[in-house]
């Protein structure tokens, strides 16, 4: 029998479910023939398409940027990812053996990050669209099996969830679970901070509370929030703060302290205040590009308030005096 030669162009083409039939059956001779290393080394290339996807396209060896590649670059970084949405659509003989070692590959736990002052948007394999928030985490698995699709978010994500009646999806935090079939909504979940709240856009969902089992059905434009360990629900009155998947931070209303809780979280930058009361800020409403940066926000901030600042680039300091 000829040696079968798999090459990692085309196992990272099998990870974006774009291999043909007669390709996907030449992987699983290959997996067939010696199981134990060509797994494993299948699981390493997985790890470092993983990687990839995070990274641009002329810093990856031997990367076939054509087709695994799909990053723009608008303001924010956009990432679009498609992950292996046929890995068990297998023929020929070999299906079991082949469906089986995919199944554990299909669980193992992906974990992507948005940098700071940057948002990312992911595809799961279910179709499911998510724009993480700068310095969110979600981790999920590279394809749903069972009876649910289950995601783990820390930080802040907007979703837009394909609709499947049969398997719910669930977005677990440190503090609840939203439970939904197909809609569009936000959530922060910021532990840190013990502050977690979803708001409704489209569709609806089931908010859980894990410490008291308390649990609230959401309609469209209702936001829930996560206070003294209860859920309150209240009507969604604006939606500027939702603008940071348009590259938008909004301080419509905060006060200083807010403004600058929302730049240390945006930006990933140390921000000492070296003063007794906080300035007063007169602005109502106020939008900013995260692409203009955080020199430019304060600046702005400056023409209706009085203080000034110092920004230390080699230590990512801000002093504001």
């Amino acid at each position: 029998m000829n040696k079968i030669e798999i090459s990692d162009t085309l196992l990272f083409k099998f990870f974006l479910g774009e291999t043909t039939n007669d390709e996907t059956d030449r992987i699983a001779a290959w997996l067939d023939a010696n199981p134990e290393e060509h797994q494993k080394y299948m699981n390493e290339v997985h790890e470092k398409f993983i990687i990839s996807i995070m990274t641009e396209p002329d810093s990856v060896p031997e990367a076939d940027t054509n087709f695994w590649y799909r990053i723009t670059h608008s303001g924010p970084v956009r990432l679009t990812m498609g992950i292996a949405a046929t890995l068990l659509m297998v023929i020929g003989g070999s299906y079991l053996f082949f469906a089986s070692r995919m199944e554990r590959l299909a669980g193992t736990p992906t974990s992507i990050e948005a940098p700071a002052g940057q948002h990312v948007r992911i595809a799961l394999s279910d179709g499911t669209a998510v724009e993480l928030n700068s310095k969110s985490r979600i981790t999920y698995p590279a394809l749903f099996t069972g009876g649910e699709r289950r995601v783990r978010l820390e930080g802040e994500a907007m979703f837009d969830v394909q609709h499947d009646g049969k398997l719910p999806f669930i977005v677990e935090t440190y503090a609840c679970d939203i439970e939904v079939h197909g809609t569009r909504f936000n959530v922060i979940a910021e532990e840190s901070a013990q502050e977690f709240s979803t708001a409704l856009f489209e569709g609806s969902v089931a908010v859980m509370n894990k410490v008291n089992d308390e649990q609230i059905l959401m309609e469209p434009n209702t936001i829930v929030q996560l206070k003294n360990g209860h859920l309150h629900l209240s009507d969604l009155k604006s939606r500027d703060n939702y603008l940071w998947t348009d590259g938008i931070i909004s301080f419509g209303g905060d006060d200083f302290g807010q403004i600058i809780d929302k730049l240390r979280r945006y930006f990933d930058v140390k921000i000492e205040i070296q003063r007794e009361t906080l300035p007063e800020i007169k602005y109502k409403r106020l939008k900013v590009r995260t692409s203009e940066g955080i020199d430019h926000i304060l600046r702005i901030l400056q023409r209706s308030s009085d203080f000034t600042y110092e920004y230390n680039d080699l230590e990512n300091k801000i002093t504001i005096k």
